[in-house]
């Protein structure tokens, strides 16, 4: 499901060339919301609805990633959004990042189905339904 964009690629290659530490300066990443799709070197378009926000992996009301076999991790426990106060329009995709606002995309993938966001509607990933693989 996911795809790693170039920052963490180098961050990844400045680890390993250079023997330092890959961390990032908010602790744990955020999880953020897309209405269209990004690349490797662009971000999309993240969702910009009222009460939308970027949910932080491994918050008292959040899921964290478990480290499984070859070179994968999936979210033990669901991520949940707000209430949508009004449309925040069609997702597509989902990725993380590691600040709460602006910062950096790490990884992102495209959801099995669109999901179309109305007023009232809460946005859910479940339990193993966001897997990162790296191959």
């Amino acid at each position: 499901m996911a795809q790693a964009t170039d920052y963490t690629e180098n961050k990844v290659l400045e680890g390993l060339i250079n023997g330092t530490t890959i961390q990032l300066s908010s602790g744990k990443p955020y999880v953020g919301l897309l209405t269209t799709a990004p690349t490797d070197s662009s971000t999309g378009s993240e969702c910009t609805g009222t009460g939308y926000g970027r949910v932080r992996v491994g918050d008292p009301t959040q899921g964290t990633f478990v480290i499984g076999s070859a070179g994968s991790a999936t979210n033990d426990d669901e991520f949940r959004w707000n209430d949508a106060d009004n449309a925040w329009g069609t997702i597509t995709h989902i990725a993380l990042y590691d600040s709460s606002t602006g910062g950096n995309m790490l990884i992102y993938g495209q959801l099995t189905s669109p999901v179309e966001i109305g007023t009232g509607d809460i946005f859910k990933v479940p339990p193993s339904g966001f897997t990162i693989q790296i191959d």
